[in-house]
């Protein structure tokens, strides 16, 4: 009997786990846990992360994000790092999909586990046919969405941020003329560098975004190749820095 039923697609749990599966050291398991169903229709969806017991990496903040002084420790497989919601709903003939809620435990960020989630939901929803994501980016969101290649939904996004930016790097002492054909997408703000500048330890764009933005509506298309290659060179980044916050890490992880 299929667990999941939309358009044209059964899938058991098992498939569902399949396609959800993930070789980053620190994950047994992305988790679907469905919630509602109309059946050929629509899925709403409960997304949960569970540890790897066992494996050891670099505490380098606290549960709500802050910087503490870096320590080896020791997953017991009980963490709560991160859950979420999620929906798939087919839409006049297209499959689309939303990303709700995502409460992560900041005590793990920058261990690549968002990114290698994000893999993992992709294929899932690739599976399914979805063609298009929307998501509304708030907290540490508003510049991991845009690395995951999530565009502005709304344009004039671009226009309100090009003088807080501006602003922004002026109030840090960046002698800097901004070169506005250069921002024209979110990613283009969260990836903005400024040589010999770095804010809290972060580079300008990262730091801008975290600061001065509030929150942003956003969509992907998933047979967009720029939002595609947006997303791959921050996986590629991200991962190539894990063998020296996880033990057993590759730096050429490849999610599967």
């Amino acid at each position: 009997m299929a667990y999941l039923e939309i358009g044209d697609h059964r899938l058991s749990r098992a498939d569902v786990q399949d396609l959800l599966a993930t070789d980053h050291p620190m994950v047994e398991q992305f988790r679907f846990d469905k919630q509602n169903e109309s059946k050929g229709q629509r899925v709403d969806f409960g997304l949960v992360i569970v540890p790897k017991r066992g494996v050891r990496y670099l505490q380098q903040r606290n549960a709500s994000g802050g910087r503490v002084a870096p320590s080896w420790r020791k997953l017991d497989g009980r963490e709560g790092i991160g859950q979420g919601n999620r929906s798939v709903w087919l839409s006049g003939g297209q499959m689309e999909a939303a990303n709700h809620t995502f409460f992560p435990n900041q005590e793990f960020n920058d261990l690549g586990i968002g990114s290698a989630l994000y893999v993992s939901m992709e294929r899932l929803y690739r599976h399914l046919g979805v063609q298009m994501v929307s998501l509304l980016a708030v907290d540490v969101g508003v510049y991991v969405w845009a690395r995951q290649g999530f565009a502005f939904q709304d344009p004039t996004e671009v226009d309100s941020l090009v003088p807080k930016l501006e602003r922004f790097l002026h109030g840090h002492q960046a002698p800097v003329t901004l070169d506005e054909a250069r921002l024209g997408e979110s990613w283009d703000f969260a990836n903005y560098d400024v040589p010999d500048l770095e804010v809290e330890g972060y580079r300008a764009g990262k730091a801008f975004m975290l600061d001065c933005v509030s929150g942003w509506y956003g969509v992907k298309y998933l047979d967009d190749e720029i939002h595609s290659s947006v997303a791959e060179a921050s996986r590629r980044e991200t991962f190539s820095r894990l063998p020296e916050k996880i033990e057993g890490a590759s730096r050429d992880l490849k999610v599967r």
